[in-house]
């Protein structure tokens, strides 16, 4: 039985990616989409030198040698701040309102300051320009906050759409949290990029393992995707079918992690296949290649994606595999 080789599918829509739809979505609602192009801070973060704390705002160089038995003396009284507030111009340091002492007519300060203390001077966050996340991040709330404090009010994101039809609860609800980790949103009905439906036939036609009888095929301006009825080939057909073409159109990344075989990896497969592992101490446990169990999946933290032709692995040998969860860095 000839099975098709699944680089020779995807390969002709990798090349010739559609054109992406892009929104703009608050940075709250953009959370694990992925961004449209990079995302910079148009200014300095803070704007302005903040307090950090409550406190009084003052000038180091005018405390300096201040102590209880040697107190500066001053007529005015320095400006009450609280957190997050902007310190006043020609200020560059927080004091403790308790290294005041007031005599009435003036005040005592006991304590000195270092420029620089409890405040965040202008651009210590965030200088203008620096990229907050790179084209095809995922946006994690992080990023959301930054770009918040950045002053951005939306974001540009792909606009990445996908359905799920005809299955079971729990493996939709599986489906639906491996479409989201690779930045794409759900659709109930209608068009989508990438609509995803029950395989039609139990007979092998896909050379992966797992997902022999998965198939994948451009329909209607996207992509029917025929996922078999376990979860392993709907896995399969996600890491390896899915996933690759988002990264290729988008310039989204896996997050990868290097480390040394615990034991051989054995492969002599003529399919593309799906390898499970376990990250230890400096070393990568193989948990299933090609035939996986659902305990080897949820004992698995990482995964590797293995062309056709690779006969294996020495223990020992220094390997590659990508983060399970979530996909996308």
């Amino acid at each position: 039985m000839r099975l098709s080789p699944l680089d020779s599918l995807i390969a002709p829509w990798q090349a010739s990616a559609p054109a992406l739809p892009v929104a703009a979505l608050a940075p709250e609602a953009a959370i694990g989409r992925l961004a449209a192009s990079a995302i910079l801070a148009p200014g300095p973060v803070p704007p302005d030198s903040i307090a950090l704390r409550a406190g009084v705002a003052v000038r180091a160089e005018d405390l300096v040698g201040a102590s209880p038995q040697s107190p500066v003396l001053r007529m005015d009284r320095p400006p009450a701040l609280a957190p997050g507030d902007a310190l006043p111009p020609g200020t560059d340091a927080l004091l403790d309102p308790e290294a005041m002492q007031d005599q009435g007519a003036f005040l005592e300060i006991t304590d000195s300051a270092v420029p620089g203390l409890h405040i965040r001077r202008q651009g210590e966050d965030l200088a203008a320009g620096q990229r907050i996340c790179p084209r095809g991040g995922r946006i994690e709330p992080a990023h959301a906050l930054a770009a918040r404090l950045a002053g951005l009010n939306s974001l540009p994101v792909f606009d990445l759409t996908a359905t799920i039809e005809g299955f079971d609860t729990p493996l939709a609800a599986l489906l639906a949290r491996l479409l989201e980790g690779c930045g794409l949103r759900l659709l109930p009905g209608g068009a989508a990029l990438f609509r995803l439906e029950p395989a039609r036939t139990t007979t092998p036609r896909l050379a992966l393992q797992p997902g022999e009888t998965g198939w994948i095929e451009p329909a209607g301006g996207g992509f029917r995707i025929e996922i078999p009825p376990r979860f392993d080939g709907a896995l399969a057909l996600v890491l390896a079918g899915i996933l690759p073409l988002v990264c290729h159109w988008t310039d989204a990344r896996p997050v990868a992690q290097t480390g040394r075989l615990a034991r051989k990896l054995s492969a002599g497969l003529g399919s593309t296949a799906i390898a499970l592992f376990r990250t230890g101490a400096e070393q990568l446990e193989p948990l299933a290649l090609g035939e996986i169990t659902l305990a080897a999946w949820l004992a698995a933290d990482s995964y590797a994606v293995l062309p056709p032709g690779i006969e294996g692995f020495a223990a020992g040998e220094t390997f590659t595999t990508y983060r399970l969860a979530p996909l996308l860095a």
